[in-house]
């Protein structure tokens, strides 16, 4: 069982491609963040990673926004990303037996139809480090994917979509049911983060058993 510091650490590594030192300071390895200031409220604890190269006089001002977009947490303000990290913990909706029954690994064979499902990815866009790929597959065409958007040598972050059409039929909820089966099976741990203004996917998250372990703020 990992603490939500452990998660923490997890999920920012998976989705920003970073390593962290033991006190959550960024290593200097060159990649580009779209933010300055990662404010990650815990369980009882508030934890800050910031770029390595900020100056006292932008540290100040950086925590000056973060205050100013906590006191305002319905309000959207430049600069501003506000994100909800999830793990799962709690029963889904639906059984395991039930989403294997909608949803199932792609085979090999199958890979062209993520082309057809992302018309404009380049041809290359799919690699192993995005696997498993899970769908929902009807009369030859590819309704809903999930697939790991992100991946470290030690958890996946989901990525999933569903074809407008195709929607409110618990397509979503399978395949992600049946990815982090899959990703559990290879010895990682599964996580979901969504926008916190994105109340579709926080429900989609609720029903696959998914539970908060952190709301992040980030400053650019």
């Amino acid at each position: 069982m990992h603490s939500p510091l452990a998660l923490l650490r997890l999920h920012v590594e998976a989705v920003w491609y970073v390593q962290l030192t033991n006190d959550f300071a960024l290593t200097s390895d060159g990649v580009q963040l779209p933010w300055r200031l990662l404010a990650a409220d815990l369980a009882g604890e508030r934890v800050f990673i910031s770029q390595p190269d900020i100056l006292p006089s932008e540290r100040a001002e950086l925590h000056q926004r973060l205050d100013e977009a906590l006191a305002l947490p319905d309000v959207a303000l430049p600069g501003v990303n506000r994100k909800v990290a999830l793990i799962q913990t709690a029963t889904p909706h639906i059984t395991p037996e039930a989403a294997r029954r909608i949803a199932r690994p792609l085979k090999p064979s199958e890979h062209a139809l993520l082309h057809l499902f992302y018309p404009d990815a380049p041809a290359d866009d799919f690699q192993p480090e995005q696997e498993p790929f899970v769908g929902i597959i009807d009369d030859g065409r590819l309704l809903c994917l999930a697939h790991s958007s992100r991946r470290t040598a030690a958890a996946c972050e989901l990525g999933i979509e569903t074809h407008k059409e195709a929607r409110r039929q618990g397509f979503a909820l399978a395949a992600t049911l049946v990815w982090a089966e899959l990703v559990r099976r290879e010895g990682l741990v599964p996580l979901y983060s969504a926008l916190a203004a994105n109340t579709a996917s926080l429900r989609l998250a609720a029903a696959a058993g998914y539970r908060p372990f952190a709301h992040i703020t980030t400053i650019s």
